[in-house]
């Protein structure tokens, strides 16, 4: 999965989040802007909502999905289906910024999520020891390592807890140990993946425009 974002704002904060986030694919933040992720054919792909886009359902995250394609959902620790057949859903899933999905079209194809960022701040809710499928609720991008304001911030998951991406067809596991893990995953926009915490613990984002 290719991911490339550009959110929009007012001119006066552009210059002062493109310095903030220098080494992110993040440019500026504020209120409007779009997400842009591809997928392959026949190929699952693990995405999450990264803006508000009003409804949030699968009818508006995904206007372009074609007939044929598939969701599954993570919910009472299964994966819940949902196909497109003749332009609709069987299930219009309604997906809240930062919830992560599997994806898969039969065709190649680029998704654009537009909508607005969730707020200055938000946050990932981990109940212990639940596995949970989610994102980014803002859209940054960063290592699993970072921590602090405008970072994906999931360094502050406590010893004991993992994350797992998706990659060629099944899950790629990092594990958090004595303050490190063991592989230091990057997550882009848009981009899901599941996590375990060994504790209660709200991952609170924080966007600080400077």
């Amino acid at each position: 999965m290719r991911t490339k974002t550009l959110l929009l704002s007012a001119a006066a904060l552009v210059a002062g989040f493109i310095s903030a986030q220098a080494q992110s694919n993040v440019f500026s933040a504020n209120v409007v802007g779009y997400v842009t992720v591809t997928n392959q054919a026949n190929q699952y792909s693990v995405l999450a909502n990264p803006l508000v886009n009003g409804t949030n359902d699968l009818t508006g995250l995904l206007p372009a999905a074609p007939n044929g394609s598939t969701v599954l959902i993570f919910s009472g620790g299964t994966l819940v289906q949902s196909l497109k057949n003749k332009g609709n859903w069987s299930t219009n899933f309604i997906l809240a910024p930062g919830t992560g999905f599997f994806y898969k079209s039969p065709n190649d194809g680029t998704n654009t999520f537009v909508g607005n960022v969730a707020g200055m701040s938000n946050g990932i809710p981990l109940q212990a020891n639940i596995l949970a499928l989610v994102g980014s609720p803002i859209p940054f991008s960063g290592t699993i390592a970072d921590q602090g304001t405008n970072t994906v911030n999931l360094n502050v998951l406590p010893n004991g807890s993992k994350v797992f991406l998706f990659a060629n067809g099944g899950l790629v596991q990092s594990v958090k140990n004595k303050g490190n893990w063991s592989t230091n995953f990057t997550v882009a926009p848009g981009q899901g993946f599941y996590v375990t915490s060994t504790a209660d613990t709200n991952v609170v984002q924080n966007l600080n425009l400077q």
